[in-house]
C-alpha cells in the first residue's frame, strides 16, 4: 500500500521542505539529522500495512480474524478426534487396559478409551485418535503395531475410523463472520439453525430444512470438515446445541448428510511420463476436491467436469470408456446427500 514510500523518499521531502537558506548538502548537519528520522518515519508506514488487515479483514488476516469473530461471539472451532471400533483377541481372562495404544505404519496413535476383558474370541473395543485431525480418519486394518507389546493379547484389528477433523480454517472462520454479518439469523429463522449447527466443532456445512415433516418440525442436515457425512458424535453435539438455543415449540431432526458414492472408471492412455499407480493417486485427489466442492452447494455432478479432471492428471494423454456410476451423464445429488469419492478405477 505505501511501496512507493522509502526512507530515501522520505528524507528527500524532508529536506526539500527545509528550504534554501539551510545546508542540505550530504554530510551536512541537517542531511545526518533527516536520514535517522525518515528511517523511523518509513518504519511506521510499514506497520501501517497492517492496518488494512486490521479494519477490512479476510482469510488472510490471520490472527486478526479471530479478534473480529470474538467481536461478534464467534471463535474458532477446534478439530475433532477420530475414533474406531477394534475388535481384541487374546486369552481368555487377560485385560487389554485403557489407554493401550495401537499405531498405523505411519505413526499415527489411536488408545483404547475403556478396558476390555477378553473372552478368546473376539471381543469389542474403540479406539480414539491421540490428537484431532482428518488425517486420523484411517481405513479398516491401518492400525497393525502396538506402541508396546501386551502379554494375552495375539491379534488386533480396527475398522475404518471416522469423525476426525482438523481445527478450523481462516477461510471457514472468515465464512462464519461473513455469513452472521450478511444473512439476517434471528428469531429461530433457518439462517439461525445454519448458525447454531455450524458454531459446533467438526462441523463443516449444514442444509437446513424448515417445515420438513409439518408445522413446527424442522430437520438439519450435516457434513463434517471433510464435506462427508457427520460422525454420529457430531450430529449428538449439534443436536444438543440446537435443544438449547432453539424456540420453544420447535421440533428440531438432525441427521448426517447421506452419502453418495461416486464411483468412476475409465481406460487411459498414458504418454509415458508417469505411471498409472500415480495417475490414479492424483485423479483421486483431484476428484476428492471436486465433491467437496458440490457439497450442499449443487445438484449436478458433471460428468464433462470429471473428464476434464482425468485429462488434466500430467502423463494422461486421453481416454475412453469413461462412466460415473455406470452411466455416461451427469449424476444427480439429492438435497439431503452429499457426494463422496467411491471406487475409482483406471485401466
Amino acid at each position: 500500500m505505501f511501496e512507493d514510500i522509502t526512507p530515501e523518499s522520505i528524507k528527500a521531502a524532508i529536506l526539500a521542505e527545509a528550504g534554501e537558506s539551510l545546508e542540505t548538502r550530504e554530510g551536512s548537519f541537517l542531511d545526518s539529522m533527516a536520514g535517522p528520522a525518515a528511517l523511523e518515519i518509513w518504519k511506521v508506514y510499514q506497520a501501517m500495512n497492517a492496518v488494512v488487515s486490521i479494519a477490512f479483514v479476510d482469510e488472510s488476516s490471520g490472527g486478526y480474524l479471530d479478534l473480529e469473530g470474538a467481536k461478534y461471539g464467534i471463535t474458532r472451532k477446534p478439530g475433532t478426534r477420530a475414533r474406531c471400533a477394534m475388535t481384541l483377541t487374546g486369552t481368555a481372562g487377560a485385560t487389554v487396559p485403557a489407554g493401550t495404544v495401537f499405531v498405523t505404519p505411519g505413526g499415527l496413535e489411536f488408545a483404547l478409551t475403556e478396558a476390555v476383558v477378553l473372552t478368546g474370541s473376539g471381543d469389542a473395543g474403540t479406539a480414539e485418535a491421540a490428537e484431532v485431525g482428518g488425517a486420523y480418519n484411517v481405513e479398516a486394518g491401518e492400525l497393525s503395531q502396538m506402541a508396546a507389546t501386551l502379554p494375552g493379547l495375539s491379534s488386533w484389528s480396527n475398522g475404518p475410523a471416522a469423525g476426525g477433523t482438523d481445527p478450523e480454517s481462516d477461510g471457514a472462520l472468515y465464512e462464519r463472520i461473513h455469513a452472521y454479518l450478511s444473512r439476517p439469523a434471528t428469531s429461530g429463522n433457518a439462517y439461525h439453525y445454519e448458525q447454531w449447527a455450524l458454531e459446533v466443532a467438526g462441523v463443516g456445512a449444514a442444509r437446513v430444512f424448515p417445515l420438513w415433516n409439518g408445522a413446527g418440525t424442522v430437520k438439519v442436515v450435516l457434513v463434517d470438515g471433510g464435506m462427508e457425512p457427520a460422525s454420529a458424535e457430531i450430529v449428538a453435539a449439534v443436536q444438543a446445541h440446537i435443544e438449547a438455543e432453539r424456540p420453544i415449540g420447535a421440533t428440531v431432526t438432525v441427521a448426517a448428510a447421506a452419502p453418495l458414492s461416486i464411483n468412476v472408471t475409465a481406460a487411459v492412455t498414458l504418454d509415458g511420463s508417469a505411471p498409472l499407480s500415480q495417475v490414479k493417486t492424483e485423479f483421486e485427489a483431484a476428484l476428492d476436491t471436486y465433491l467437496m466442492e458440490l457439497a450442499f452447494s449443487a445438484s449436478t455432478l458433471r460428468y464433462n467436469q470429471v473428464a476434464y479432471l482425468l485429462l488434466s492428471i500430467p502423463g494422461v494423454s486421453d481416454f475412453t470408456a469413461l462412466t460415473i456410476n455406470g452411466g455416461t451423464g451427469n449424476v444427480s445429488i439429492g438435497d439431503e446427500q452429499v457426494p463422496v469419492k467411491g471406487t475409482v478405477t483406471l485401466t
